[in-house]
């Protein structure tokens, strides 16, 4: 048995099972283009966000700073990049210090069909080589549990480091950034990374213009 909800609007937008677990229900539509999630806030993650955004501000993207928001806010975009700290598991379940890491269960009652989804992941090669950043392919693991479409692969070429989560099929399933000791490559690695995800991202907007 199933309950919807209604948004301020009065329109139904999600609905509910029993236990709580809330699916994109068909009039739900994501109107906006692209939506920039990350935390923790006030550090080098935010840096990030922010250089992102300066760096996509032709295309109006806006940003939020996950503790404000719930995961609900995700539906609203069609195209979503989000950005994370990074130690490992372990670290995300050390009383809840980085708020991914109560947003991530939260996210599996979503369905993100449709979106596309865009990782920039924030390590350290020198102190955890060995777990570099793993905290994106859990992210990214949440992503496709629920649906979202990742993109943005980047080649390893240009990192050193030991092992990591967040490769698949030998490339990184989003950006890694090391701000702790290549914060020199930083900027150029996002403007890189844009332009290869750009023409991913518009992909929708021009299927729509083709049918109207």
């Amino acid at each position: 048995m199933e309950k919807e909800q209604k948004d301020q609007s009065g329109n139904f937008q999600l609905k509910a099972d029993l236990e709580g677990n809330y699916l994109l229900n068909k009039g739900h539509k994501a109107e906006k283009n692209i939506g920039i999630f990350y935390a923790p806030s006030g550090g080098s993650v935010h840096k990030v966000a922010r250089l992102i955004k300066q760096k996509l501000a032709g295309e109006q993207p806006d940003i939020f700073v996950i503790s404000e928001i719930t995961p609900f806010k995700l539906l609203d975009y069609r195209n979503l990049i989000l950005v994370c700290s990074t130690l490992g598991r372990n670290t995300w379940e050390m009383e809840q210090k980085d708020p991914w890491s109560s947003f991530i269960p939260q996210m599996l009652r979503l369905r993100l069909e449709g979106r596309r989804v865009a990782i920039a992941g924030l390590g350290d090669h020198v102190s955890y080589p060995n777990n570099f950043v793993d905290g994106m392919g859990i992210l990214a693991q949440t992503v496709e549990e629920i649906g979202g479409k990742l993109i943005g692969a980047t080649e390893t070429r240009d990192y050193v480091f030991n092992d990591s989560r967040a490769l698949k099929e030998g490339r990184f399933i989003g950006l890694p950034l090391d701000e702790d000791y290549e914060s020199d490559k930083t900027e150029g690695r996002i403007e890189q990374w844009l332009e290869k995800i750009r023409p991913e991202m518009s992909i929708e907007l021009e299927e729509k213009r083709n049918r109207l």
